[in-house]
């Protein structure tokens, strides 16, 4: 049983731990699209101008910088 219980704290620290790696990488993702269009319409909800393309992903913004300072708005 004690074993067990080392075993579930362990596992809970793990997944609290990724909670707060996954931070980042999820407001990234809220902010990729596949289409230029959907990055515009963002880029309007945002209330920022622009868009620009980051590997084969449209986001909304002049630049990533910027997309995340409304993203944390």
């Amino acid at each position: 049983m004690h074993i067990f219980l080392r075993k579930f704290k362990f596992l809970i620290f793990l997944f609290f731990l990724s909670l707060n790696f996954n931070s980042y990488s999820y407001a990234h993702m809220r902010g990729t699209f596949l289409s230029e269009e959907e990055a515009k319409n963002r880029s309007i909800e945002l209330g920022c101008e622009g868009i620009h393309k980051n590997q084969d992903k449209w986001m909304p913004c002049k630049n990533e910088k910027e997309l995340h300072i409304y993203l944390r708005k």
